[in-house]
């Protein structure tokens, strides 16, 4: 029995990264250009779990409404400000699947409408030790991109 579980332990140190966790944002760079593609500040927060991801980031310096103040108490104008603020968000989640450093994200909920039902294979590394995942990613225009996270706990 310890010979069949010492086989099994070193099968397991053989498979690949295991990036089931929690991530905290830490920043995201146009690799084309250098520039970073958000504010320095932006949060995020990503899991990976039973085949599932959630992901969303966002401007934390938002505003916010008064307490006791409602939406509607604004002018047409200020509601759209501040709609449109509110709307700098990223998020989606749905199945996920981890194969030989790609990361297939199925997104099944998202704040965008048409990205529901879509899939991406995004590329990763695991950095810094196992602290740090690192996806890597395309757009359409050409541009790479390099999403910096660190897992918590």
């Amino acid at each position: 029995m310890q010979i069949a579980t010492a086989v099994l332990l070193a099968i397991l140190a053989q498979t690949p990264d295991n990036i089931e966790g929690v991530y905290e944002r830490v920043s995201i760079t146009n690799v084309t250009t250098g520039e970073l593609a958000e504010a320095a500040n932006r949060q995020g927060l990503l899991i990976i779990a039973h085949g599932h991801y959630s992901m969303m980031t966002m401007n934390p310096e938002r505003r916010k409404l008064e307490s006791g103040q409602k939406l509607e108490d604004l002018t047409e104008a200020k509601q759209i400000a501040f709609l449109q603020e509110w709307l700098d968000i990223n998020a989606h989640s749905g199945r996920c699947e981890i194969d030989d450093g790609t990361l297939v994200w199925h997104r099944d909920i998202s704040e965008d409408p048409k990205e529901v039902g879509t899939t991406s294979r995004l590329n990763y590394e695991i950095r810094a030790g196992g602290a740090q995942l690192v996806i890597h990613f395309t757009l359409p225009n050409g541009n790479r991109y390099e999403w910096v996270w660190r897992r918590l706990g």
